[in-house]
């Protein structure tokens, strides 16, 4: 027989762009508190950002250029620079104790929600050069994998490429699990990030619970 020829379909834009809209959208209800910057300026900016890559791949992720990487690259920088700036404000939120309790954890599951969206797209651009590289066959063999999905290693999947929502999970069980679960970080990169989002989950975590015992009680 003759072998089948792998073919290796580009991702689509809709899952990624539409979690960066729901990133910027809970960005516009934070309360002025935990922002250190009018709250619509990171929404401008990654619209601004977004706007040319859609245009540019606008179904699916079929081409790359020099500044269409570095534009996607800076998106989730901003992204993920802005919800840790949040992070460390809501953190000083909880640990004052002076806020509304109501309106303080309702910021922290708003910022506890940007935290995997923007992380999930930072582990999405970076494992083995980004969402364009990873579809050519050539890349896959040789780039080094920051990741590894159980699915890398079954031969019944061999034709299998990760997708953001994949980075997505990885990103939110993370924050729940805070440690990889069936997916391993294999570069020092990879492990440092991740060790810094669970890190910050599990403080951000404690100090809500914390804070919802002081409600109830």
């Amino acid at each position: 027989m003759t072998p089948t020829r792998t073919r290796h379909r580009h991702e689509h834009r809709a899952p990624v762009a539409i979690a960066i809209l729901a990133n910027l959208g809970l960005s516009l209800f934070l309360p002025s508190e935990v922002l250190f910057i009018p709250s619509w300026v990171v929404p401008v900016l990654g619209v601004l950002l977004l706007s040319p890559l859609v245009v540019f791949n606008p179904r699916r992720l079929t081409r790359e250029t020099t500044w269409s990487r570095w534009v996607s690259i800076s998106l989730a920088i901003l992204l993920t620079v802005a919800n840790q700036l949040t992070v460390i404000r809501t953190i000083e939120l909880l640990l004052g104790g002076h806020a509304d309790g109501g309106t303080v954890l309702l910021t922290a599951l708003q910022v506890w929600l940007s935290t995997i969206i923007a992380f999930g797209l930072v582990y999405w651009e970076l494992d083995r050069g980004g969402p364009v590289a990873r579809r050519r066959p050539e890349l896959w063999a040789t780039a080094e994998a920051d990741f590894q999905f159980p699915q890398e290693t079954d031969p019944r999947t061999a034709a299998w490429r990760p997708v953001y929502l994949d980075y997505l999970y990885v990103a939110m069980t993370n924050m729940v699990a805070f440690s990889p679960t069936d997916t391993m970080p294999m570069t020092v990169r990879a492990k440092m990030i991740m060790a810094y989002q669970a890190l910050g989950g599990f403080i951000l975590l404690a100090l809500v619970i914390s804070r919802a015992v002081n409600i109830i009680s």
